[in-house]
Parts: C-alpha cells; sequence; structure tokens
C-alpha cells in the first residue's frame, strides 16, 4: 500500500514541479482502515488529501480549507487534479473562481461562507442543518413526541440565529450545544445538554462556570434555558 501512495506522490510532483514547494507532501497510513491512507498536500490553511482506496479503484480528491472539506472530485486524471491541487494549494484561488476555471468541481454549502470570510458560522449552521435534517427523516419514518419537541425547539432557536453562534451535535439523543469548532468535545468544555422527555419537558445539564447543574423545564427557549444559553455564549469558540 505504502508503495502505491508513494508511486501517485511522485507522478503527481514529476508532473509539476511546483508541488515540491507545498509546505506539507506527505503520506498517511492508517493500518487499520486501508480506505483512509491519503497523501496530504498543505499549504498555509489550504490542502488536498488524496485517497487512492476510498472504496474505489479511482482516488478521491478532497480540497479542504482550514480543514474543512469545500469540494472533492474522483478522477484518474492525474494532471488535471494536478492543476487543481496548485490552484486551491498553492495560488489559493477563491471556491467561486477556481469553480469556473474547473466546471467539474461542485461546491459544497460551506464554500459561500469561506470565500464571505465566515467560515466559523457556517460550519456552526451546517452542523444545525445537518441535525434538522436528520430529525426530519426520523420523524417521516417513525413520529414521536420526544423528536416533535426536539425539532419544535431547534426551530425556535434558528428563529433567534442561535445556529450562527453554537455548534449543535448529538449523542444518542442528547442534545450537545457548544462554542466548539469541530465536533467531538470532551466532557470538561463548556456546553449544554438537552434531553427530551416527552410532555412538552426536557432535561438540561450545563457545566458553565465550572459548576455542573441539571434542571428539568418546559420545551422553549425563554425563562432558563435563554439564561445558560447567554452563559455558554460569553465562551471563546475553540
Amino acid at each position: 500500500m505504502k508503495e502505491e501512495l508513494k508511486s501517485l506522490q511522485s507522478e503527481l510532483n514529476k508532473s509539476y514541479n511546483r508541488l515540491l514547494k507545498i509546505e506539507s507532501n506527505k503520506i498517511t497510513i492508517e493500518p487499520e482502515f486501508t480506505f483512509e491512507s491519503n497523501i496530504e498536500l498543505k499549504d498555509k490553511g489550504r490542502s488536498c488529501k488524496i485517497y487512492p482506496f476510498f472504496f474505489s479503484e479511482i482516488p478521491k480528491y478532497v480540497f479542504e480549507w482550514d480543514d474543512c472539506p469545500i469540494f472533492e472530485i474522483s478522477s484518474t486524471d492525474i494532471k488535471r487534479q494536478g492543476k487543481i491541487i496548485i490552484n486551491w494549494v498553492l495560488e489559493k484561488s477563491m471556491p467561486s473562481k477556481i469553480q469556473t476555471q474547473f466546471p467539474e468541481i461542485e461546491l459544497n454549502e460551506l464554500a459561500k461562507y469561506y470565500e464571505n470570510g465566515e467560515g466559523i458560522k457556517g460550519e456552526f449552521i451546517e452542523s444545525w442543518n445537518i441535525l434538522e435534517k436528520g430529525y426530519n427523516q426520523w420523524l417521516s419514518i417513525e413520529p414521536c413526541e420526544q423528536d416533535k419537541d426536539a425539532i419544535r425547539l431547534i426551530k425556535e432557536m434558528r428563529n433567534f440565529k442561535l445556529d450562527e453562534l453554537l455548534r449543535v451535535g448529538t449523542q444518542l439523543s442528547v442534545f450537545i450545544l457548544s462554542r466548539s469548532r469541530r465536533h467531538g468535545i470532551d466532557e470538561n468544555s463548556p456546553q449544554i445538554r438537552i434531553g427530551f422527555l416527552g410532555n412538552n419537558k426536557m432535561k438540561i445539564y450545563s457545566n458553565l462556570k465550572n459548576r455542573n447543574k441539571s434542571l428539568e423545564c418546559e420545551v422553549k427557549y425563554e425563562g432558563y434555558f435563554e439564561g445558560i444559553v447567554k452563559e455558554l455564549l460569553k465562551e471563546k469558540i475553540k
């Protein structure tokens, strides 16, 4: 596997000597997950990760901005991909410009936020989009009272534009609100957890100001819940 990765890396570098100027041009081997082994070409916040074995014989190229995927392409055309890598990683082309130059590129929803200098805002909003979509899918399959309460609270909070300021995630059936830049926070990170109990009730747990506190209340944004959300918003984004 490593030899195949080295061969692809060498072919790219020979096709475009400029790639040798990239800050990071490395191979990462994942022995337990062959499909995740990759070549990473990274320079000052822009990167391209190449997965030659990602469930296919056709390599997958994932283009990132500040470690956040913006678009991806599956292709066997190394020279074409080399041009895109140079434009994206070395020349730091904007998403809209590179899409015009290479029409095969399909930008994701985050591209416009990064191009406008609002990457974190976009990542937060996308976390809410994913959650709301998931709950709507569950409701269409097997409606239950707790999920209806959850989607109602999601919509209410989004009306207050909180989706631009907080990341939302889930662990089993529990909501997790945080100021974390990315998913995967530990239990000591500032957060609010919400469990939906049915009958328009929810249980809220928070660890803000180094104090653990839990309270059961009505499913609505105002009142106690609004107060602790405002406390969470005082935390720095990390």
